[in-house]
């Protein structure tokens, strides 16, 4: 089962989204004309043309649209989940059905009047048919041309150094400590090892939960692998090569693997920091 508050790429940049809007509202209009499923190859004044015009129902939904997830990923703290991408996906596909709708009925059809069974009739005949086309490919451009973003180097030194309190699922599992003594935390299956600093030196705590639930308590630390989340405090290095990097951190031996994506978003951050970034 996917953690629908597990962390994804998300697609911010007007440039991608436009290139994915383009690129998804041509498909629709090509299959019209092309394969002439649905008895579209019915012959009327200007077909191709007026098949053309539903690629403007996909196309304008998903750019009018982008400022409204910009917005809530902005409310996420530049942060970007599955239960995210699953609202916008839905809500901008029901945005295009709509759409599409009104333009088949008005332009296509040519009809007067219309009601909730015609909408409905329209969804199930030409709406769920397309749908398993246009969302997968979709959803797989957004995590193409999505990105990770870390928080800034100096926003993290800025941020209140306020006492929290981790709590795993049994009752018994606490942990107060500081923010900026929290090193990092390793998940495996249901377990989560925090690793935090103390006057002692370094100490580990198990936790029975998952990873996505210790990160809604530390919301200042990042995930930077499916396995692990880190206190960027602590960076001192990230290297490797394109099939493995990882980073390192002070006061822990063990190297911290960085998945693709994330190594990414990292490399534009430190980019002009005084912290080390090799190749």
């Amino acid at each position: 089962m996917i953690a629908l508050n597990k962390t994804i790429a998300y697609t911010k940049s007007w440039k991608h989204t436009i290139w994915i809007a383009v690129l998804l509202s041509l498909i629709v209009p090509l299959l019209l004309i092309l394969l002439e499923p649905f008895d579209s190859s019915n012959d009327f004044s200007n077909k191709n043309l007026l098949l053309s015009g539903y690629a403007f129902c996909i196309l304008v939904p998903i750019i009018i649209l982008h400022p409204v997830e910009n917005t809530f990923y902005q409310r996420q703290k530049n942060r970007w989940f599955v239960f995210s991408e699953c609202i916008y996906i839905l809500l901008t596909l029901l945005v295009i059905l709509i759409g599409t709708f009104f333009y088949h009925f008005y332009f296509i059809s040519g009809l007067a009047n219309f009601n909730i069974n015609m909408i409905c009739g329209f969804v199930k005949s030409f709406g769920l048919p397309f749908t398993p086309i246009i969302v997968p490919l979709w959803v797989y451009l957004r995590s193409k041309y999505g990105i990770i973003e870390v928080p800034g180097l100096h926003d993290v030194a800025l941020k209140d150094d306020k006492k929290i309190i981790i709590k795993g699922e049994n009752k018994t599992e606490t942990l107060a400590l500081l923010e900026s003594d929290f090193i990092y935390a390793h998940s495996q299956q249901n377990y989560v090892d925090i690793y935090y600093n103390t006057d002692d030196g370094v100490e580990e705590l198990m936790f029975r939960f998952t990873l996505s639930n210790i990160m809604k308590q530390l919301p200042n630390a990042w995930q930077v692998h499916r396995s692990y989340l880190v206190n960027l405090d602590y960076l001192t290095t990230v290297e490797g090569n394109s099939r493995k990097r990882f980073m390192k951190i002070s006061k822990i031996e063990e190297p911290i693997p960085i998945s693709q994506k994330y190594y990414l978003a990292l490399k534009t951050r430190l980019a002009n920091s005084s912290q080390t970034l090799q190749n």
